[in-house]
Formats: structure tokens, C-alpha cells, sequence
């Protein structure tokens, strides 16, 4: 087995990795690697997700929590042995949803959401799903999420969260200024069959996929759905999605 480790730069992480790189029996390949250890928080999954993203069909991904924020993390730091012994088993997967964007000449994938906002200004632009006008919007900007993105920025915005095993993809509104000429229905969530077409009528945006920001000029449409694209992560049976919605936003009995 190839391996390779991405950690976040904290004394917990940087003690798990030299932990783990002393215990397995893996070669170390941070090129063409066949499994990938994230130890960190959900930000450092982000990181692995990007850096992998040309090599995500084969590749398993291992979210070891130290983090603040775990929502992609399956496992602790106490459970490394039992870890290393899953992985020489006929061990189960999450096989979670990406979304694939296009704006310009700019193209990629994002683990979360895609966030789009005006410079210096309040972002207005049509809203399509498909080919249907659905809406023209005014606000602060507007995002589109995945399933497991869900609990992340879109939550924050009063966005709905989404079982991870559901393929569909969600837009929600940033401070929408909502008036008598401009009505808007948010959150809307599609079908893994659809996308959403964001048409900006300013000239200058912003576009966020996960961790990258690019500054757009003269952009005419932004396409998101649902990717053909998935990343694998190493499924911890005791960590059901019931309990992690509990734990993260309600709280510990």
C-alpha cells in the first residue's frame, strides 16, 4: 500500500502523523498515493480533496479528527490501531458528492460549496435552473452546496441539511435584499440531474469553490452541479450522520 499524510501545523497533528508514519507498514508516496491520512479538521479534508483532485477515483481518504470543526473526520486519534487494522480488511466507504463549476475560463470541482458575491458591491444576478429563469437575486452573494456541505457555510445562511447519501445540490441566498420587484425563493435543492445557472449583471464577482478565491471580470454565466467526481473516505460504522448532526449542533448529553 502507498500512503501519504496531510496534517494540520498543530502539536496534536504533527505527533499523530510521526505516531502513525512509525506503525504502518506502507510505503510513503505523496505523489501517486493509494490511501491518504488526514489528520486535522475538516478545513485540512478540504486541503487533501484539492490536492488529489486529479487522482480522487483512486484514492481512499482517511479523516482523523484534531481539529475544531470534524464533520468529514471519522475517527480520533485514540482509534489509530484499530484504524490500521480496518484498512487490511474488507472495510466499508462514504462516497461523498463534489460539485464541478464553471465560470469563464475558470473550471474545477468543491468538496462544500461554491459562493458567489459582487466586489465592492451587492451581487445582483439571474438565477436558472436549467434553461427556466427562476428568479433574479440582490444580496450579498449566493451559494450552492453539496449534500455534506450542508452543515457548513449554507447552514450558517439558514440553508437545510441534507442526508450525505442524497445526490443533489442546494442553493441558498446571502443577506438577500428582498423587495416588491424582487421576490426570491431560497433554499432551493436539486436533483443530482439538474444545475444552476447564475448569470451576474455585475461586472466585477467573486467566486469561492471550498479554500480557492478567484476574482471574476465580465463573466456572463457560472454553471454548478452535481460532479461525476466522488471522494472516498474511509467509513467508521459507529459514526452515523444522526449522531454527528447531534453532537455538532446540538450538543453532547
Amino acid at each position: 500500500m502507498r500512503y501519504a499524510v496531510l496534517n494540520k501545523k498543530n502539536k496534536e497533528s504533527i505527533s499523530l502523523r510521526e505516531t502513525l508514519m512509525g506503525k504502518i507498514d506502507a510505503t510513503y508516496d505523496e505523489i501517486d498515493p493509494e490511501v491518504v491520512f488526514s489528520i486535522g479538521g475538516d478545513g485540512t479534508v478540504l486541503n487533501a480533496v484539492s490536492k488529489y483532485a486529479h487522482i480522487l477515483d483512486r484514492i481512499l481518504i482517511v479523516a482523523i479528527h484534531t481539529g475544531n470543526l470534524g464533520f468529514y473526520t471519522e475517527f480520533l486519534p485514540k482509534g489509530l490501531d484499530d484504524i490500521l487494522a480496518l484498512l487490511k480488511t474488507d472495510y466499508q466507504i462514504n462516497e461523498f458528492s463534489l460539485l464541478s463549476y464553471k465560470a469563464g475560463t475558470y473550471e474545477g470541482l468543491a468538496m462544500n460549496e461554491v459562493f458567489v458575491s459582487g466586489k465592492f458591491k451587492m451581487l445582483e444576478a439571474d438565477v436558472y435552473i436549467d434553461q427556466t429563469l427562476v428568479m433574479n437575486t440582490r444580496g450579498n452573494g449566493i451559494c450552492i452546496s453539496t449534500p455534506t456541505g450542508s452543515t457548513a457555510y449554507n447552514y450558517a445562511l439558514g440553508g437545510a441539511i441534507i442526508d450525505h447519501d442524497i445526490k443533489a445540490v442546494q442553493l441558498t441566498l446571502a443577506a438577500p435584499f428582498d423587495t416588491i420587484k424582487h421576490r426570491m425563493a431560497y433554499p432551493i435543492v436539486l436533483s443530482e440531474k439538474h444545475e444552476f445557472i447564475i448569470k451576474p449583471k455585475n461586472y466585477d464577482c467573486e467566486l469561492s469553490a471550498d479554500r480557492l478565491h478567484i476574482n471574476l471580470h465580465n463573466v456572463r454565466e457560472i454553471r454548478v452541479k452535481i460532479s461525476t467526481k466522488t471522494a472516498r473516505f474511509l467509513k467508521n460504522e459507529h459514526n452515523v450522520f444522526a449522531k454527528r448532526i447531534k453532537d455538532t449542533f446540538i450538543g453532547r448529553d
